[in-house]
């Protein structure tokens, strides 16, 4: 029974009058007050606003049942009942709320818009961007209705796009002219390239990236590898497997960026292979998180000069053979290091607070001490 049908039997009997004020679907559809009304006067505009929201807030008010199944507002509103808006949407939440839709029109002037753990399909992602000609920024995150996502136009604004934990998704399409930075992490998905002429930023994580790897890096990677200027990975290191890595060159990569989970025995060196098909790297940024291990290695030594890398941060250092091994690698082998900044804390971290971070801390500080002694390089580290 409609929600106004309900509120109508209220009238013909006590026991009645309260029912309608624990119906489960909540659909306020003015729709029909709206028809006609953008070529009336802006009182009667003004008028029926004023109506629906007293309509809406009266049944809100009035609603005591714990759930509701539907919430749907349509009607004409702009930020003026923002203060309005926000409480509906409280109020849905606050009541285990199974579907909620809000129909409202893009503004055309939209040039930013975050989607968090909203269930929003492909098809209505592609029609909201083929209606927001100045849309620069989409992020979705946690979006459990999005699948396939085709973004393509010559008109297409679209510089900066971010996808994260969408966990049914399987299939991304870009034909997208103008974009410079493509932020994806998740599950394994194919990913198709078909016009990227300005993508210089890359950031790749979750499951994704690691089949990525798998697969001789990034096989996409090379249609646009000659024009990347910053790559982000997040992975876990696997030496077996990242030796049968095959790694495009990129030569205009100026920062990398690896957020790295390690073993208090693996190598790091694995990785001086993504570096050195990096000629012109300016700017390295090494975050590691670690877990323990009871298997015991010698230390190694590669030698492969690198001519341009100047700054090397490196944070979540322990001072344990697998991070100084490869600081010593950076120390030898990058001909221009001018600064290498180490941290003994993540970016996740703070510093302090405990007896266990404090001695962490001072471990770290002395191992690299001992590094700047033996090595020489007072002035850089």
């Amino acid at each position: 029974m409609p929600m106004k049908e309900a509120a109508r039997t209220s009238v013909l009997s006590r026991r009645w009058k309260k029912l309608w004020t624990s119906h489960p679907y909540l659909v306020f559809d003015g729709s029909n007050s709206l028809r006609g009304i953008h070529y009336r006067s802006e009182q009667v505009l003004e008028s029926e606003q004023f109506k629906y929201l007293n309509w809406v807030n009266d049944v809100l008010e009035s609603h005591h049942d714990a759930a509701i199944d539907e919430f749907k507002i349509r009607f004409y509103l702009d930020q003026c009942y923002q203060s309005d808006i926000d409480d509906w949407v409280r109020f849905a939440f606050g009541k285990k709320l199974c579907s909620h839709t809000l129909h409202f029109q893009t503004p055309l002037s939209l040039t930013s818009l975050v989607l968090k753990q909203v269930r929003v399909s492909g098809e209505v992602l592609e029609n909201l961007l083929s209606n927001s000609p100045f849309l620069e920024r989409l992020c979705i995150g946690a979006s459990t209705s999005l699948v396939h996502l085709r973004l393509a136009g010559p008109s297409l604004c679209l510089t900066y796009l971010e996808i994260t934990a969408c966990a049914r998704m399987k299939s991304l399409e870009l034909d997208a002219p103008n974009l410079l930075s493509l932020k994806y992490s998740g599950q394994n998905i194919e990913i198709r390239f078909i016009k990227v002429p300005n993508l210089a930023e890359l950031f790749i994580g979750g499951m994704f990236v690691e089949t990525c790897t798998r697969n001789y890096f990034l096989p996409l990677v090379p249609t646009f590898a000659s024009q990347l200027q910053k790559l982000v990975l997040e992975m876990r290191v696997d030496e077996r497997k990242m030796k049968l890595f095959e790694y495009p060159i990129l030569s205009q990569l100026k920062e990398l960026e690896l957020q790295v989970r390690a073993r208090d025995h693996d190598s790091l060196l694995c990785l001086t292979s993504l570096i050195n098909a990096s000629p012109s790297l300016n700017q390295l940024s090494l975050e590691l998180s670690w877990s323990k291990s009871y298997t015991r290695r010698r230390v190694m030594k590669v030698k492969r000069h690198h001519y341009n890398l100047k700054e090397v941060e490196i944070r979540g250092f322990v001072g344990g053979m697998v991070d100084s091994e490869f600081c010593i690698y950076l120390v030898e082998n990058a001909i221009m290091l001018e600064k290498m900044s180490i941290d003994p804390f993540t970016k996740n971290e703070k510093g302090g607070g405990n007896c266990f971070k404090a001695e962490r801390a001072r471990a770290a500080r002395v191992r690299a001490e001992d590094l700047r002694s033996k090595y020489g390089v007072e002035d850089k580290l």
